[in-house]
């Protein structure tokens, strides 16, 4: 006796029933479509369609087809009649579509939209439902330069400190239009409302008790302020929270942390700069027992692919709050941020999901390990001598030309030269130079 089993992409119904719509728009919505077996029970068993009721099933069928489900899908459709072990069958099969399908009669809501989990109809959220649907239509996404402010009382006092503590030039005349704070209506956009003084972004590190949400300890807000002030307060919460591990009895003394801090920064301004703020989501952290994870909105820009985006090659989400976390000196421009974080843990500390983004990084508490950490030391100390090599040969190089010569970030050289004793700033970024003793 054939049976039959039922998996993500075979749904076996006994009889018709009214949950074939949503059945056929959930294959319509999910990658490799579907098949959907009518006559054959949740068993695998066939067991036929009842006498005499074939035609009038099929006809039920060709009604949700043609009518039930929206927009249109019947090139995507095909529905037929098979007999197995001498018993009448209809098979319908679904491609996945074009477009965002939806029952007719629930129209695009989580409870008319969904895609499948294995054997499961999962609801679409409203921000999936957004998104395939902006998709589908083929034009761009919210554009928080053009998205016009909820509030239009901003200021920007703690924005224009860090421009200028950066040596960023403001006029206060032109400040508005030149780091694209207002939409062409003149009016003060998303970004600006991100970017001020006081709003309602927040942003939060929740805290757990063990390796999941079950037991909770607390959260820390640090939103409801400029969105810089807000990372750089993230930030420095998390360095707090990074414990410090000695090695004693050698000389120099050797340290190492609980997980590595140029990998969270990266990662961190990553969530803040790329996150789909034309939604309400915000990025977050979440601290567990053995792990930390940013979560932020949106997935891999559609211009990349998965390989693409893990090799660092880069499509700013925010290209204008790019350009700002950049003249504050918090971010490069070289997309180096992934490859640093998929070097130190691996490719799997990402995963990716249709409306979110996760990066763990997992906490070594074990202490020194003498061959692991006396080989980072040795690392640290060649990459000095490189840095010493090239101040020798220019003065006035800079920290970006020297991290791209070593391979590593421009944060990661300046965490090397302030260990060092013997390499002093002379004069400001833009005009100083370096001098060694």
């Amino acid at each position: 006796m054939l049976r039959f089993d039922e998996t993500d992409k075979y749904e076996l119904k006994e009889t018709y029933s009214d949950t074939l719509p949503k059945e056929i728009e959930t294959y319509l919505n999910t990658e490799g479509g579907g098949h959907i077996y009518i006559g054959v029970n949740k068993n695998g068993e066939v067991v036929g369609i009842k006498e005499g009721k074939l035609d009038e099933i099929m006809l039920k069928v060709a009604d949700v087809i043609t009518d039930q489900v929206l927009p249109k899908c019947t090139e995507y459709v095909h529905a037929h009649h098979e007999v197995i072990e001498n018993k009448d069958v209809i098979v319908i099969d679904i491609k996945r579509g074009n477009k965002l399908y939806y029952q007719k009669k629930y129209g695009m809501t989580p409870k008319g939209c969904h895609y499948r989990v294995g054997t499961k109809c999962q609801d679409m959220t409203p921000e999936e439902i957004e998104k395939k649907f902006i998709s589908s239509l083929n034009i761009p996404e919210p554009d928080i330069c053009e998205m016009e402010s909820y509030r239009q009382d901003l200021t920007f006092a703690h924005l224009k400190n860090y421009l200028i503590s950066k040596g960023n030039h403001i006029n206060d005349d032109t400040f508005y239009k030149n780091y694209k704070l207002i939409n062409r209506d003149g009016k003060f956009n998303r970004m600006a409302e991100i970017l001020a003084d006081e709003n309602d972004i927040v942003v939060n590190v929740m805290t757990f008790k063990g390796k999941d949400k079950t037991q909770y300890l607390k959260r820390n807000e640090f939103g409801y302020t400029c969105l810089l002030l807000a990372y750089e307060k993230v930030k420095n919460y998390v360095d707090s929270i990074n414990e410090t591990y000695v090695k004693v009895g050698v000389t120099p003394r050797l340290e190492k942390k609980m997980f590595d801090p140029d990998a969270f920064e990266q990662a961190w301004v990553n969530a803040c700069v790329h996150n789909k703020w034309a939604v309400s989501n915000h990025p977050g952290v979440y601290i567990y027992e053995d792990r930390l994870v940013i979560e932020s909105q949106g997935g891999i820009p559609k211009s990349l692919t998965k390989e693409k985006f893990l090799k660092g090659v880069s499509e700013p989400v925010n290209k204008a709050l790019m350009d700002i976390f950049i003249k504050c000196d918090f971010c490069e421009e070289s997309g180096h941020g992934v490859p640093t974080v998929v070097e130190k843990y691996g490719i799997d500390s990402y995963e990716f999901m249709d409306n979110f983004i996760d990066v763990t990084i997992p906490f070594d508490k074990t202490g020194f390990e003498d061959n692991v950490h006396d080989n980072v030391h040795d690392n640290v100390h060649d990459d000095l001598s490189v840095i010493k090599q090239m101040i020798r040969s220019n003065s006035k190089i800079s920290l970006q030309e020297m991290a791209d010569k070593i391979g590593k970030s421009k944060k990661t050289v300046q965490r090397i030269i302030a260990a060092s004793d013997d390499i002093t700033r002379v004069g400001n970024a833009k005009n100083g130079h370096w001098e060694i003793k």
